[in-house]
């Protein structure tokens, strides 16, 4: 039991780099939550008790999102998650946010469930309405699906780490070589997520992916000094 308006808000910036050079092409930010005491929160708790509370949830991650892009880094691209459902009662606000940075880049999570698929197409049009890039996330997770439209109208695909398990199998191997030569041939930015280990680096050398990202690197963390209170106009126990 925690009661929302008591969790501090914080983040952490994952990087994204270049596979061959190591060299840093910008960073994903990510959501944290502690408790007064400092006990870090799962993101995941935080936002599954949220998504009954729609209103909620965009009071939060409008939070969380300008909470990242003041400390984010300037001079790299900054990837954001957004849930679509996050910006019912907040589009306006989120887009005036997310126009004020050149360099972003906003992940959507492709959905199994068709409610949110439209949401999520919907969102898009509306970033893409204002040339603001978007990126795929997930892609070949084993709990989402390929959707063609979705597919064709973002700039960036992040594969997921489902790929790393499955990089023995000549089918798995086959298909996703086909959809990066796709990615490349239509000038989309490719991202393959998960990497841990020297040997999975290799494998993403080898696959030809723009960008990697995972454990294997050191992310950058906030100071705790710089953790924020969640207003107490959010107060919701859970």
């Amino acid at each position: 039991m925690f009661e929302l308006s008591g969790l501090l808000l914080s983040a952490e910036f994952q990087p994204l780099l270049n596979p061959h050079t190591k060299e840093i092409y910008g960073y994903e930010a990510l959501s944290r939550f502690y408790c007064p005491d400092g006990t870090a929160i799962a993101p995941n708790i935080v936002f599954e008790e949220l998504h009954a509370h729609h209103e909620l949830l965009s009071s939060v991650e409008m939070a969380a999102k300008t909470f990242q892009f003041t400390h984010a880094p300037q001079d790299s691209v900054l990837f954001v998650n957004i849930d679509p459902h996050a910006i019912e009662f907040s589009a306006t606000e989120m887009l005036s946010l997310l126009r004020q940075r050149d360099n972003v880049c906003v992940e959507i999570i492709e959905n199994t469930c068709i409610n949110d698929a439209r949401l999520a197409a919907n969102f898009i049009k509306q970033l893409v309405k204002f040339d603001i890039p978007v990126g795929l996330d997930d892609v070949g997770a084993p709990h989402s699906m390929l959707s063609i439209d979705l597919v064709s109208q973002v700039s960036c695909l992040k594969f997921d780490k489902y790929w790393l398990e499955t990089a023995k199998n000549p089918q798995y191997h086959h298909l996703i070589s086909a959809l990066l030569s796709f990615a490349k041939k239509t000038n989309k930015l490719t991202v393959l997520e998960g990497v841990e280990t020297e040997e999975q680096l290799i494998f993403a050398q080898d696959l030809g992916v723009d960008l990697v990202q995972g454990f294997l690197f050191k992310p950058l963390f906030i100071n705790a000094k710089e953790r924020v209170l969640l207003s107490p106009m959010l107060t919701q126990v859970c």
